[in-house]
């Protein structure tokens, strides 16, 4: 989901920050010559995400009402030099190898000014299925000492990472680690989540001969039966929206 929201938010939870423009309230003080230039400086936001991306997220309807808050929306030309390009106040993008991060950084130095969403770094975690999940494990421990409802529940599935997959038997719980005690089905995952076409790809494994297809590292996961129902939740400071999405194993 793409928000044009940065900054604070008002005590009327109007979104505040450079790319909301032109929001005053009935005790704002009369505008003067700065405020005026302030409110009438346009922004550029330069975008730069994979062709399938920009289809679904870079419609007409977002370019116009962008334009008309005073945001130009610039494609970023991936073939050139990011810093050839612009220059941006703020750089969204979806892309990802050491060539992008350098190019990003590069950027960030000849416009210290500028935002980067997301920044590298930021996300380095969440290319590893084991070590995004750790989040959750505090939020359940958390959620356990605040919750209030007794059938609510939060966790994350048994999981464990397998580096010789062709070795693996499901009866051999010791391959799994003390206690974890995985049964069939499970589902298969690579452990690196890059954003590629593989490695959204899973697999259903309901026997050992399974495992001799999965290729190193894999994260094995038992599987919960959530009734074919994937909740998404974007959040953009203190906005959220929760998203349902209906799909077929």
């Amino acid at each position: 989901m793409i928000g044009l929201i940065t900054g604070t938010m008002s005590s009327d939870n109007i979104p505040l920050g450079p790319l909301m423009i032109g929001l005053s309230s009935p005790t704002t003080k009369p505008k003067t010559l700065e405020t005026i230039e302030m409110t009438t400086k346009r922004f550029s936001i330069g975008y730069a995400l994979l062709l399938k991306k920009q289809k679904s997220f870079i419609q007409d309807s977002l370019v116009n009402l962008a334009k008309s808050r005073g945001i130009d929306l610039v494609k970023i030309d991936t073939e050139k030099p990011l810093v050839d390009q612009g220059p941006f106040d703020f750089v969204l993008h979806k892309l990802y190898g050491e060539e992008w991060r350098k190019q990003l950084q590069d950027y960030l130095i000849l416009n210290p000014n500028a935002i980067v969403v997301d920044f590298p770094e930021a996300i380095e975690r969440l290319h590893n299925r084991i070590l995004m999940l750790d989040v959750v494990s505090e939020i359940e421990k958390l959620d356990n000492d605040l919750r209030d409802d007794e059938t609510a529940s939060l966790g994350i599935p048994k999981q464990v990472v397998v580096y010789v997959p062709e070795k693996l038997s499901i009866n051999e719980t010791a391959s799994f680690g003390e206690g974890l005690n995985l049964k069939f089905p499970v589902i298969a995952k690579l452990l690196v989540a890059d954003g590629s076409a593989k490695s959204h790809k899973m697999l259903l494994v309901f026997s050992n001969e399974g495992f001799e297809k999965l290729k190193s590292p894999t994260v094995v996961q038992e599987f919960v039966n959530h009734g074919g129902v994937i909740f998404k939740v974007y959040v953009v400071f203190r906005i959220s929206l929760l998203v349902m999405n209906f799909f077929v194993l």
